[in-house]
């Protein structure tokens, strides 16, 4: 009988406050608030309140990572976001280059777009929010359309990712790292004029009114006049000066912001500062400039010398540095918050995983200091989290990193306490699940109490890093290992302590007292002590694992094979196998009666760091730098599940006593709970998943390598010079819509014309009356179980198929097909209920499938095509000239409405003797003509 195990799939994930992409700030709903902020956390999307700092909400779409119909694949990381204020809607890049529009209030997914080739890095909406435009680290940019839901064109000329982007009605101004600008008309989908911004990237764009503001890789900012008016060629944008910031790293964000008659712009510094600046206005510059003239005239300068000297101060003039905003960590993003006459607010979004509101009160006289107001970094550490461990009733989580030791509650995933430590390494829960000890890389183990919030004891135990402990089972006794080359055992024992101020007052504390030492030849990496207390495994720098007698410390085995050093062991719960995982990659499984190796496996693409056996079982996890999670079977030797979602190394895992679940840590700041669930795994199957989903991405790059090869594979003298394309990528998805629709046209098309052919020899057998009627064409099983004709289910079918993806699906049809669906699509037109209900349907299908075969038809010469092509397009010149009459109609009859509310509704007051005057102004002077 086939084996089966249960599934673990992801349940939480938590300990994430921003991740890599922009972030967005939504204003208050009331005074007391300051407002929200939309943020990513790597996947998913999150809306933080600032001032209470709690998680409001949380978007995620698709299956939970582990789930039976799950993609094995991590899921993609959010890259950047933009929200649109009237219609609610937030696009969301993904690393993938796949976009995704969500319905901030339902938290839905509306639409899906897929285009670029690589992530996202810029979006922007325009002002209706019915266009989106998107930049790549592919060099791409493209326009969507989401009333469509299609992609209108695709923008090619830069050479370098995306870094930013405007746009009107008519131009885009567009930059990137390929340190160019340029401007493109929209109209004609033509650059039309490009300009060197910087000698080497250009990492922002900013652009207000006809200010242009962009960022190098030095300090230095270049300032450009923008007038989209002009016409002279290449005079659109002009550069008016360089100015030097104070920060000597790049400018990663250019934001402005209009506050009353001032305007104001931010610079976000790759370090750990962001600059404000004030743009001066039009009369500021003139007083500023007239007295610089008299200044000049007085130390007696020319005219051409003062001409000079304010033409080379004019940027200094024309912008005034307000202040310096300096945050703890290196920032990432920033965005402006709640502004006014009386101050201005920014958000920060820094590279430690925190957000800080910083505000800045300011007077017509004077700039006051900056304020930091709210921090947002409870609900995750600052540093990679370096080991967790769960109390003894599986309720609580403790994990730690460099500076922090926080508790969570796991089935809230809320932090409910947090300590300041050392750079810890190593984190245990005593029994009881109140009281933590913490070894540190300094040496010490530090004593936590969860009920007291408070330190109890502090030792220097080793003079290297302790990089292991273990407790004995009666959780009264503990080991530490450390790169000083000791093994130490430690008492935990309850000693009275006087309490401060007093002379016979005394107070029981919990404490930690040095029992005995042993020396070891190298440096400990890792230890374990098996469940019975009978033995002690510990991994040394030699790449070779030591057992002990616990009891005598006596030498028992040595376990030797791996070629660098061991990085984790555990003792399986019935004493009789030891496995080790080292940074060769390798998981080695052991008996512990003789010390012989049962299997040695290659587990993961890098080091693996942690492997753990679950309680009473011999299966158990491992967990490595390549970001996976494998849960294995110790007896068989095999790989039973992959769980991959972490976007980078796992530094630590924890089972739950009960192993009902699983918790992971890793470099990317999250911590994910993994539960067990009802549903069971075939190791057979999840092969075969593997196989499938290894097949699926290798067509999809040998299909995208073949429109590559394409593009390339063009003579010197016939390069393809097209700045603007289509939009078309193929995915797994739209493979499945063309397959559909292929077997779709195939069994429609076969009713069709069996239907036809059967009518047209009825219709010769009513004329004639000679032999036995022509008998009815057998119907597809399929048609007739969907009670459905041919026509009606290819009308189905290409309903069904998502906007998005229609053109992709189109573009696998064969030539044969495309001439049959043209029939079809004759016969949609003729009609009228189908061509009535799905005109815009019709023509998209029609267009495309004549631009994409235009070569292949003129060479074909049918007449029968021509002539059906013919007839179509003069019944579809019908219907939407029909089509334009019904919308102009109802414009103006809404247009009628509104007039005839406002009259009736809204009442004018006017003033009569202002009314009479503009009457008089306005009426025609009576002229005289002269007889001469």
């Amino acid at each position: 009988m086939v084996k089966s195990y249960q599934r673990y799939e992801q349940s939480h994930s938590f300990g994430v406050i921003s991740s890599r992409s922009n972030i967005i700030w939504l204003p208050p709903t009331n005074k007391t608030s300051s407002g929200q902020v939309i943020t990513s956390g790597l996947e998913e999307i999150l809306v933080w309140d600032i001032k209470t700092g709690e998680l409001i909400k949380k978007l995620r779409d698709g299956l939970p990572p582990g789930s039976s119909d799950a993609k094995l694949a991590k899921p993609s990381e959010v890259t950047a976001i933009e929200f649109h204020n009237d219609t609610n809607l937030l696009a969301a890049g993904y690393d993938d280059g796949s976009i995704k529009i969500w319905d901030l209030i339902s938290g839905t997914v509306l639409i899906n777009f897929n285009g670029h080739k690589s992530g996202i890095t810029i979006l922007k909406f325009d002002n209706e929010g019915t266009r989106l435009i998107s930049g790549s680290r592919d060099s791409s940019i493209i326009f969507w359309d989401l009333v469509g839901e299609s992609g209108l064109f695709k923008l090619k000329s830069h050479k370098d990712q995306i870094t930013g982007l405007w746009f009107s009605n008519d131009y885009l101004i567009s930059t990137s790292k390929d340190g160019l600008i340029k401007i493109w008309d929209l109209k004609t989908q033509q650059c039309i004029e490009t300009h060197v911004a910087h000698s080497s990237e250009c990492w922002s764009l900013g652009i207000h009114e006809n200010l242009a503001i962009t960022t190098g890789p030095e300090n230095q900012i270049k300032i450009w006049e923008l007038d989209l008016d002009e016409e002279e060629s290449n005079k659109k944008l002009s550069e008016l000066g360089i100015f030097e910031k104070q920060s000597k790293s790049r400018g990663v964000e250019v934001a402005f912001k209009k506050v009353g008659p001032n305007r104001y712009f931010s610079i976000t510094n790759s370090d750990k500062t962001l600059e404000l600046f004030r743009i001066r206005s039009d009369e500021e510059i003139s007083k500023a400039i007239k007295k610089r003239e008299k200044r000049l005239n007085e130390k007696g300068y020319d005219e051409n010398e003062i001409m000079k000297s304010i033409h080379e101060s004019r940027i200094n003039m024309l912008i005034q540095p307000f202040t310096i905003i300096r945050s703890l960590f290196k920032i990432k993003n920033s965005t402006w918050a709640l502004t006014n006459s009386s101050k201005l607010e920014i958000l920060l979004s820094t590279s430690s995983n925190t957000l800080e509101y910083y505000s800045i009160p300011y007077t017509a006289k004077e700039v006051s200091p900056v304020e930091r107001l709210h921090t947002l970094d409870h609900q995750g550490h600052r540093t990679d989290i370096r080991s967790i461990d769960i109390s003894d009733n599986n309720k609580l989580l403790a994990t730690s990193s460099n500076g922090l030791l926080k508790i969570w509650n796991i089935k809230t995933q809320n932090c409910l306490r947090s300590f300041d430590c050392g750079y810890a390494l190593v984190t245990k829960f005593l029994a009881g699940g109140t009281l933590i000890v913490v070894g540190t890389r300094n040496g010490d183990l530090e004593l936590y109490d969860l009920a007291t919030s408070q330190l109890l004891d502090s030792v220097q135990a080793h003079e290297g890093a302790i990089w292991s402990l273990d407790l004995f089972s009666n959780g009264q006794s503990m080991i530490t290992g450390s790169a000083d080359k000791s093994l130490k055992f430690w008492d935990f024992k309850i000693e009275q302590e006087l309490i401060d101020g007093t002379s016979d007052k005394y107070i029981s504390k919990m404490k930690i007292f040095h029992n005995k030492t042993m020396e070891m030849n190298e440096d400990i990496l890792a230890l374990k002590i098996s469940s019975d207390d009978k033995y002690l495994a510990v991994s040394l720098l030699d790449n070779t694992v030591k057992v002990f007698f616990l009891d005598t410390l006596k030498f028992y085995l040595s376990l030797y094979g791996h070629k660098l050093p061991v990085l984790s062991i555990d003792i399986s719960t019935d004493g009789k196998l030891i496995i080790t995982s080292s940074a060769d990659k390798n998981i080695k499984i052991w008996g512990l009666d003789f010390g012989d190796c049962h299997r040695s496996i290659f587990g993961h693409q890098d080091s693996i760091m942690n492997v753990r056996f679950l309680h009473d079982s011999h299966n158990f996890f491992s967990a490595s730098k390549d970001g996976l999670l494998k849960y294995w079977d110790g007896d068989k030797f095999e790989n039973i599940q992959k769980l991959s979602a972490h976007q980078s190394e796992i530094w630590s895992i924890a089972i739950a006593h009960d192993n009902s679940f699983v918790v992971s840590a890793s470099h990317d700041h999250s911590i994910r709970i993994w539960e067990e669930t009802p549903d069971e795994v075939f190791i057979e199957e999840e092969k075969e998943k593997e196989m499938d989903e290894l097949y699926e991405s290798n067509l999809l790059d040998s299909l995208e390598g073949e429109t590559v090869k394409k593009e390339n594979d063009e003579d010197e003298d016939e390069i393809d010079n097209d700045e603007s394309t289509g939009v078309n990528k193929q995915t797994l998805e739209t493979l499945k819509a063309g397959e559909k629709l292929l077997e779709a046209l195939e069994i429609g098309y076969k009713d069709f014309f069996d239907n036809k052919e059967y009518q047209d020899n009825l219709s010769k057998w009513g004329k004639a009356k000679l032999g036995e009627a022509p008998a009815k064409p057998s119907k597809n099983p399929l048609l007739q179980a969907l009670n459905k004709s041919g026509i009606e289910y290819i009308l189905e079918t290409i309903q069904k198929i998502k906007p998005s993806q229609l053109e992709d699906a189109l573009l696998v049809l064969p030539f044969s097909f495309v001439l049959k669906f043209l029939t079809i699509l004759s016969n949609f037109i003729n009609n009228s209920s189908i061509l009535n209900n799905n005109s815009s349907l019709i023509c998209k299908i029609l267009f495309f499938l004549i631009k994409m075969n235009l070569h292949e038809l003129n060479s074909l010469k049918d007449a029968e095509i021509k002539k059906v092509l013919e007839s179509s397009v003069k019944k579809l010149r019908n219907q939407l000239k029909k089509i334009e009459n019904e919308i102009g109609f109802n414009t103006q009859g809404l247009s009628f409405i509104k007039d005839q509310w406002n009259l009736r509704h809204n009442t004018q007051f006017i003033d009569e003797t202002e009314h009479l005057a503009s009457v008089e102004k306005a009426a025609k002077k009576r002229v005289f003509q002269t007889v001469g």
